[in-house]
């Protein structure tokens, strides 16, 4: 990972903004869902970007802005010198040749219906890459990079463990030979024993390839061993990010020191010892527009400043960002 170039897709105020519909026969916009409410970030060639947060937070929506299944309602999402938003028909799928992405449930991102083979040579048929015998071939040579074995192409999904399904759906994702490729939950739905090999098959696969990943989660703990730098999201915005080592060691947002505070540490001594952060109040509506920052009712560290204005996030080290008046000395 360079940080001195360009970067390789870069989203700028990006926000996704659901309507609520009332009326019967004639609907009328009453509101609006803030699923994502200005987010910015950069992507570097060869990184691991965490996006964490917890549910409902609006991970998933970017990842879904990004690949522009979810149209943003403004801001700019930029893959090199192409605005991602601005593309439609044709244009815009050829993009997927360059972003792909691994979905959270292995049981319900295959298609029962087709044979593993099938599945993986999809997208290289899709795009009409090879011909049939050079896509059989394809498709045993990635079965194997993820580890299994190639004679499975016949197979079908529910011949497989939930493991083996999201080393499938890897596989699939691989198939174009993408330069980013954005992990959605890839692990959640999995047993723990198997966390670990899917976390280790990517890293490996990164360091074989080189591409870039966008990894969301809602565990840090996860996080924490896959990423190069972790944003942290609350109600559709990023409320820190830094590296990841700086991160854990250095939280500077009461949100994300609480987030931390949940990872239980394996020394019972250690543990016992720990503060855990306990959030009380409710958490504000994404269809309400409140003056102030939107974690005041929960921070146990709100001054009368958060109430009245809304914090930006600004940089307050040197690749530490966070958006918090605890940070700039208000």
């Amino acid at each position: 990972m360079n940080k001195n170039n360009s970067p390789l897709l870069s989203l700028k105020d990006v926000k996704v903004h659901f309507p609520i519909q009332a009326g019967l026969l004639i609907k009328k916009n009453i509101g609006y869902i803030r699923a994502v409410n200005g987010v910015s970030f950069d992507l570097f060639k060869g990184e691991t970007l965490g996006l964490v947060g917890e549910s409902g937070c609006g991970k998933s929506t970017t990842a879904k802005a990004i690949l522009q299944l979810n149209r943003p309602t403004s801001g700019s999402i930029k893959l090199e010198d192409t605005e991602l938003t601005k593309l439609r028909g044709e244009p815009l799928r050829q993009i997927y040749k360059r972003l792909q992405v691994i979905y959270q449930d292995p049981y319900a991102s295959l298609n029962p219906r087709m044979t593993v083979g099938q599945i993986v040579g999809e997208p290289i048929m899709c795009f009409k890459l090879l011909d049939s015998r050079a896509r059989r071939g394809r498709v045993e040579e990635l079965l194997e990079i993820v580890g299994l074995d190639p004679r499975f192409l016949n197979r079908y999904p529910h011949e497989f463990s939930g493991g083996q399904r999201q080393r499938i759906g890897i596989a699939r994702a691989l198939a174009l030979d993408p330069e980013i490729v954005i992990c959605d939950e890839p692990v959640s739905a999995l047993d723990v024993s198997i966390r670990a090999q899917i976390i280790n098959l990517l890293e490996e696969l990164q360091e074989k390839f080189g591409f870039s990943y966008i990894f969301i989660a809602h565990d840090l703990s996860v996080v924490k061993h896959i990423s190069n730098r972790v944003a942290v999201m609350y109600l559709g915005k990023i409320v820190e990010l830094a590296p990841a080592e700086t991160i854990y060691d250095t939280p500077l947002h009461p949100y994300t020191r609480a987030l931390l505070s949940a990872i239980p540490i394996p020394d019972p001594a250690v543990e016992s010892k720990r503060k855990r952060i306990i959030l009380k109040g409710d958490v504000p509506g994404p269809d309400k527009v409140y003056p102030g920052c939107d974690f005041a009712s929960r921070c146990p560290k709100k001054m009368d400043v958060c109430d009245r204005e809304t914090p930006q996030l600004s940089e307050v080290a040197p690749g530490h960002f966070a958006s918090c008046f605890l940070c700039n000395g208000k």
